[in-house]
């Protein structure tokens, strides 16, 4: 959004800059052909950004819309063009009958047209593809379900840089075209003056490269798209005039006609013919820049048409003089919608178009086309400008959006959470739909089985928590790059829809699902509280984990425990299972209890905690005293209905201190922490403050000892950095502490280390054990042993440590994370993940710009849940995993550097505000250090499991005693046959929305959306990097598929209407419709 009041300035200086683009005089001899502009007037209607999301809408969306909706319909040459369906969807709803159906009438005369059709124009850096596809669905399922509309042309104008992911998923979506603006301008323009000069600058201007067809994704190697940069930002055309010696004289003139009217004159007799030529030379520049005689001209801005008889009166005059002037311009001008162009375009060229059948998906892709390049697997970040005043100050271009990728990150983690919470709560409502469907058309009239769930009201949660997620995808919104009133106004809508669905939706549902009689009034909650809340000897509390991936699932996890407290826990079976207390020093030593949990695939398992001692009190060898004076339990527990209690193991925790050796290496003072797969080795480094460091590995599978790593934090000192730019003034250096403290905590189960840099940054090393449980195929057990499961070896807690950092930043500060290993020679070469593929990075100098913040920045690029190094010869590995968004980079050989928060004091131009984050986040990675093959097996569901934890429910059982819970209660809800094949990801299944002039409770059989996705890719891995070839019906538990149909990745297309067997190529995504009916 940067500069987008005052950019059209500098981009049109740099147009004139350009020696290519020439001030040609009008061509009076008519001998070239015609040009042929489509004028496209547009509104860029921001979901937030300088206003809240409320303000935009009733201050400036409803006069556009009321405005242009009025001019249109008494004009049939007026055509406009619409983007942001969340906006168009709230306004549909607040017409009258009347007015809807002459809305209808000018969509079907084609003069109002969707582009996108999103909910909103999503960031395309650090939003998780599950979250893009959510957002157009939204959209997509709203036009199609009023209109019959099936969007075909991508528009995402101001997003900061393109995604190789959005072309993927646009030509899933049916996308034939795609419209993107902001990449590099050094890409874009030529700079050759000498007030601006930057070598090798402006390729799309010298080869004319400002459409191409865009061969996104290596892995799909078929999908194209054809795309158009918009040459000059997407204002209204305006031109500048630069006189460097005399910069009063600078002038500038527009056809933004409700802006500045000193800039933007309205049309009148006396200028018509100047303003004419003005708009004639901006044409011919501009037309130079493509292949044919074509010019897709905006005709907007931020927010315009809100007085659309100003914009549509004077550009009326301007049309007709130069249209009767045609012999004279060379030009016809008439109002368009962006397909008209597109359908031009190819008209004129010779791209062809063929049936796509080698993916899953059936599509269409455009073949021959010699006029135009192409570009296969290439994306474009970072974006940069290039702005006079700061080129007079650096010599170099120096504004690269490589900052947004990690500020506010507290707002990144808290929207990814919500997602994650979202999707919990769609599976959730989708068999509750299911069950409730089969019960409320059974003939058994018991009312033991009088099953009620109000649906009604939890789907309602569900849409508006959907809605807020889509939202929340808005490029200045998870970016972090709104006024404060704005990102407050964002964390408020996601506290409350979570609230919501965490108090209203998923404890009601899982208490329904696990039902098997009448529901009781429990207290069933998604916080524990009524654990915290002075548990006494003998209590009992229920903690039922759903999970919503389609794997059996087997993880630790970790609850809070008041201090002092001892505890028992059982399985789903009544079985004592290990557990172990820890203090958490880098959490205000909070307590908390770790125990493996198994769950079905897409299921649910209660396991229970029974307190045996509070206050330190000691509990006697004899277990019938275990539970105190409770005769109940006692009773349980001698007749077998419990098993013999396993106490909870209170782990040993050890205060370190520095070693006083100065030998960095010293064995005396390495500390140890690992299981039966690897080591983590420490040592003081008086290098690093003599703080303990990690300094080694052990790969104990491959024999392999003291492999050299290093991680600590750094710091880097910003430079006029703001929420947008990232400007480091240097290096960055270790974080200095402040009276560091070291712990250390073992035990069976896990084993830590923390380090204490100050009292708001700490780093938690976690390093988990295998335990002892093993799982047996009885009626309730939650995992299966046949064939079609996954290995659970090959995804246990042992393959991987974690590390929580506790991060803040002071003024002026950024704060992030260091690997270093002298056994990985990547060469400066890395891998940052766009949500579904892996991107390769190579550190370079840009536009032979050595500069060393330039260095810094231009090489920091955006994560969305993995990064990693590797050595192609010594098959060494790093990967990090990360379940939120942040900037990373490798800037030396063996490293990789994770940027977590920044604060700065510069003030923003458009903001006008500084960069004051003042959270204090943990940001959790998971890490996989060693063999390449190895990791690549294992870290893309390993990443999926990271990024879907599994949610605990609490309930007190010791209110009506665990028996009569247990006869009310199944401990598991198992709606698969069985577990997913371990390469597909079940990414979608949500009740299909009805409309509105249905009923909620029809009889008629239920239609649900669902995806699945092969998650690894071409040659990622020899074992899994393999067709799927499935049938859904083999896996629903108790539930009849009468039909399957695959359809366009937003459910508004129809493919193919009979898809039983289902085959799946390496990364490929495939929707289907299903309908399920009642057994």
């Amino acid at each position: 959004m940067f500069y987008k009041t005052f950019g059209f300035l500098f981009i049109y200086l740099i147009i004139l800059i350009s020696g290519t683009l020439s001030q040609k005089e009008i061509d009076s001899s008519n001998e070239q052909p015609v040009i042929e502009v489509f004028l496209v007037p547009h509104s860029h209607c921001d979901v937030g950004w300088l206003k809240t999301v409320e303000q935009y809408y009733t201050e400036n969306v409803t006069l556009i819309l009321n405005n242009v909706i009025e001019t249109l319909t008494k004009d049939k040459s007026k055509k406009f063009n619409w983007a942001e369906i969340i906006y168009f969807e709230r306004w549909w709803n607040d017409q009258n009958e009347t007015l809807q159906n002459q809305v209808k009438q000018l969509i079907s005369n084609k003069q109002f047209y969707f582009v996108g059709g999103g909910w909103t124009q999503n960031d395309e850096a650090i939003t998780d593809y599950q979250a893009v596809i959510n957002q157009m669905t939204l959209g997509h399922q709203f036009l199609f379900n009023q209109f019959g509309i099936k969007p075909e042309i991508g528009w995402q104008i101001d997003p900061f840089g393109p995604s190789t992911l959005t072309p993927t998923l646009f030509k899933l979506m049916g996308f034939k075209y795609h419209v993107i603006n902001r990449i590099d301008e050094r890409i874009k323009y030529i700079f050759n003056a000498t007030e601006m000069n930057i070598p090798e600058s402006g390729i799309m201007t010298i080869e004319r490269e400002f459409e191409f067809l865009w061969y996104p994704s290596s892995n799909n190697p078929n999908i194209s798209i054809f795309t158009h940069v918009l040459d000059h930002h997407y204002e209204s055309p305006s031109l500048t005039i630069v006189d460097y010696e005399i910069p009063n004289l600078t002038y500038t003139s527009g056809f933004d006609f409700e802006g500045n009217p000193k800039i933007n004159p309205p049309i009148t007799i006396l200028n018509l013919r100047f303003r004419a030529d003005l708009l004639v030379k901006i044409i011919k520049e501009r037309i130079d820049l493509f292949r044919h005689n074509n010019l897709l001209l905006p005709f907007g801005g931020d927010f315009r048409f809100q007085d659309s008889k100003i914009e549509f009166n004077n550009m009326d005059k301007l049309i007709k003089f130069i249209n009767s002037n045609q012999k004279t311009y060379g030009v016809n001008i008439k109002y368009s919608t962006v397909d008209e162009y597109f359908e031009k375009v190819i008209q004129d060229t010779n791209i062809n178009w063929k049936e796509d059948t080698t993916t899953t998906t059936t599509t269409t892709i455009p073949i021959g086309g010699d006029e135009f390049p192409k570009l296969s697997n290439l994306d474009y970040f970072d974006y940069t400008k290039c702005d006079y005043n700061d080129y007079q100050k650096y010599k170099t271009c120096s504004l690269y959006y490589s900052g947004f990728f990690s500020s506010y990150s507290e707002l990144k983690q808290i929207s990814r959470q919500s997602d994650s919470l979202l999707r919990i709560g769609e599976f959730l409502y989708s068999f509750a739909n299911l069950i409730s469907n089969n019960n409320n058309n059974d003939d058994d009239d018991d009312d033991d089985n009088d099953f009620n769930i109000q649906l009604k009201e939890i789907s309602n949660i569900l849409v508006q928590h959907r809605n807020v997620s889509g939202i929340l995808t808005h490029h200045d919104a998870i970016t972090g790059t709104a006024k404060t009133k704005v990102r407050d106004d964002y964390l408020l809508m996601l506290n409350q829809v979570q609230s919501n669905t965490m108090n209203n939706v998923i404890p009601n549902i899982v208490g329904y699902l696990l039902s098997n009689k009448s529901i009781q009034n429990f207290d069933y909650s998604c916080n524990n509280t009524i654990i915290m809340n002075s548990p006494q000897i003998g209590d009992i509390f229920s903690i039922s984990f759903t999970n919503s991936l389609g794997w059996d699932r087997s993880e630790y996890i970790q609850i809070q425990l008041p201090p002092s407290t001892i505890v028992t826990v059982y399985n789903y079976n009544l079985i004592s299972i290990q557990s172990q207390i820890v203090q958490r020093f880098d959490k205000d030593n909070q307590t908390f209890l770790y125990f493996n949990v198994e769950t079905p695939s897409l299921g649910i398992s209660t396991y229970f905690i029974i307190i045996t001692s509070t206050n330190d009190d000691n509990v006697d060898d004899d277990v019938d005293k275990v539970f105190g004076d409770d005769e109940l339990l006692i009773y349980l527990l001698k007749n077998g209905i419990l098993s013999k209690p396993i106490l909870s193991e209170i782990s040993e925790i050890s205060e370190l201190s520095s070693s006083s050796s100065s030998s960095s290496s010293s064995s005396s003072s390495q500390i140890t922490i690992g299981n039966s797969k690897f080591n983590l080795n420490f040592n003081y480094l008086n290098e690093n403050y003599n703080l303990l460091t990690l300094t080694s590995f052990d790969d104990l599978i491959e024999n392999e000892y003291s492999i050299p790593i290093t991680q600590n934090y750094i710091e880097y000192i910003s430079g006029n950095d703001n929420s947008y730019i990232f400007k480091p003034s240097g290096l960055p250096v270790n974080l200095k502490p402040e009276s560091p403290k070291f712990y250390k905590v073992t035990g069976s189960l896990v084993q830590m280390i923390t380090i204490l840099y100050t009292n708001n940054c700490s780093q938690t090393y976690i390093v988990y054990n295998s335990t002892t449980t093993t799982t047996t195929t009885t009626t309730t057990t939650t995992t299966t042993n046949n064939d079609d499961s996954p290995p659970l070896e090959l995804i246990n807690d042992e393959q991987y440590f974690e590390i929580d950092n506790i991060v803040a930043a002071g003024w002026n500060k950024e704060i992030g994370s260091q690997f270093s290993s002298e056994s990985i020679n990547n060469d400066k070469t890395f891998y940052t993940s766009n949500g579904l593929e892996l991107i390769e990075r190579n550190y370079k100098s840009l536009f032979n710009d050595t500069t060393e913040f330039n260095m810094i920045a231009g090489n920091y690029y955006p994560v969305i849940n993995t990064i990693q190094i590797l050595d192609n010869k010594s098959k060494k590995q790093l990967t990090i995993l990360t379940k939120q968004s942040f900037g990373a980079s490798s800037q030396n050989n063996g490293e990789l550097n994770l940027l977590f928060i920044r604060r700065s004091t510069d003030q923003f131009v458009t903001l006008n505000e500084t960069m004051n984050d003042i959270s204090n986040p943990l940001i959790k990675i998971k890490v996989l250090f060693g063999n390449s093959n190895s990791i690549e097996n294992i870290r893309t569901p390993h990443s999926l499991l990271l990024e879907n934890p599994l949610l605990p429910i609490y309930s007190i059982v010791s209110d009506i005693t665990i028996d009569k819970w247990i006869s009310i209660y199944n401990t598991v809800f198992k709606p698969f046959k069985t577990s997913l094949p371990y390469n597909l990801h079940l990414l979608t299944f949500t009740k299909q929305q009805q409309q509105q002039q249905q009923d909620f409770n029809e009889d008629n059989p239920l239609d649900y959306f669902i995806r699945f996705l092969n998650i690894y890719e071409i040659s990622q891995s020899e074992s899994f990097s393999q067709p799927i070839e499935f049938k859904l019906t083999n896996y629903f538990n108790n539930f009849n598929i009468t039909n399957i149909r695959e359809s366009s990745l937003t459910f508004n297309s129809i493919i193919n209407n009979n898809t039983n067997s289902i085959i799946l190529n390496p990364l490929n995504l495939i929707s289907l419709i299903i309908t399920i009916s009642k057994n």
